[in-house]
């Protein structure tokens, strides 16, 4: 994995010179068997390995690369395979899950990504006390994501982040900026993506590829923004928490009162570009260590995010929406009432960033009724 990323790794090479030998040689001493593949994960470019290798006749007779070839196997687990694995854990311990539906909410935050798979199930089976449930799942992943179970994994896409200001800025405009890239098989920043498996490609799209790393990477440019510009957004949590339970929307109104007080010099094109980041960097110092939110990535566009926000054992769904007149208000209450039917919720919660300075601005948030669903809305 990475090999090189190493500034020495000529005894990699010699490794790999050795077991190329011992391949060719299977047939000629009679070998009964041997290995199947060497496969190099997250290598840069292979020219890196190679150009290291030593001038000299052993070493170019060992080169294990004239019988290289690309590895284009799809690693990912489907639910139907995550399925597989739990079969062979409910034949051993027959806690009674219902194997369907924690393959598909497992394949919800993970799409599929084997470590991520594996270690929530391992949270669940050793930290969770087997609590096999949406619940359980939900709690793997907090524990993964507020770094109470902390891996390489995390840590080397951070570093992926902070070594290259390119890639950097690539990865904030897919999270943040809600950019869309159509893929480019030459384009040095969606092959590095690819690289690190922290894009995927759907619809000749460029997407983040797992709902984990995309709350990974947006709680990386929020304390980014929080420990910089935005220290005035960080909030005591215990304000909005009563008997375990979060208060949202005193969340929200809180957000409101601070944005109109501190914010209101900013222009129309500041807000608009960072509205949604603002709330994120509000709301992530409430959350974090108890909760977690993450943005689901079908309604994420360049004026509407949905945010499912997990905390105490509730969920909260939070529109962010920027104005674009009367009509579109409209369509925003009917989506979210949509969606909130989706995952069997009766109230939700509609912020709307406005920034047309001859508008009217609702001055209180307020309760509105919508097909059934109670809408807690506020504009800012």
């Amino acid at each position: 994995d990475e090999v090189d990323k190493s500034t020495d790794n000529q005894l990699f090479l010699n490794f790999l010179g050795m077991l190329r030998n011992k391949y060719l040689d299977r047939d000629v001493k009679g070998m009964t068997s041997t290995f199947h593949s060497v496969i190099l994960a997250g290598v840069y470019d292979v020219k890196n390995l190679k150009i290291k290798l030593r001038p000299d006749e052993e070493r170019k007779y060992n080169s294990p690369w004239n019988i290289a070839a690309d590895f284009n196997v799809d690693m990912t687990f489907h639910p139907d395979e995550i399925i597989t694995m739990l079969n062979e854990y409910e034949a051993d311990y027959h806690t009674g899950m219902d194997k369907e539906f924690i393959s598909n909410e497992i394949y919800k935050y993970t799409s599929g990504y084997p470590f991520l798979v594996s270690k929530i199930c391992e949270l669940i089976d050793r930290k969770l006390e087997k609590d096999w449930s949406e619940r359980g799942v939900q709690e793997a992943v907090k524990l993964m994501l507020n770094n109470t179970e902390p891996n390489t994994l995390f840590k080397s896409i951070g570093q992926n982040l902070l070594n290259n200001k390119d890639f950097n800025d690539f990865m904030r405009s897919v999270s943040f900026d809600s950019k869309e890239y159509p893929f480019s098989a030459i384009d040095p920043m969606i092959e590095l993506g690819l690289t690190f498996s922290i894009i995927k490609i759907e619809n000749n799209k460029v997407r983040i590829h797992n709902l984990i790393f995309e709350d990974l990477i947006y709680n990386f440019y929020v304390l980014e923004e929080l420990r910089g510009k935005y220290t005035s957004l960080r909030q005591n949590s215990s304000v909005y928490i009563q008997n375990g339970k979060l208060n949202m929307p005193y969340v929200i109104e809180c957000f409101q009162s601070l944005i109109r007080n501190e914010y209101r010099k900013m222009d129309n094109e500041f807000l608009e570009r960072q509205g949604r980041l603002l709330f994120l960097c509000f709301l992530k110092p409430i959350v974090n260590g108890t909760g977690f939110y993450y943005v689901e990535p079908e309604t994420r566009d360049g004026g509407r995010m949905d945010l499912v926000v997990s905390f105490g054992g509730e969920e909260f769904v939070i529109e962010l929406k920027i104005w674009r007149g009367e009509k579109y208000e409209v369509e925003g209450k009917v989506q979210l009432a949509e969606y909130l039917k989706t995952r069997g919720l009766n109230e939700g919660y509609l912020v709307t960033f406005s920034f047309l300075k001859n508008k009217t601005v609702q001055e209180e948030p307020e309760w509105v009724e919508h097909d059934g669903k109670r809408i807690y809305e506020a504009v800012i």
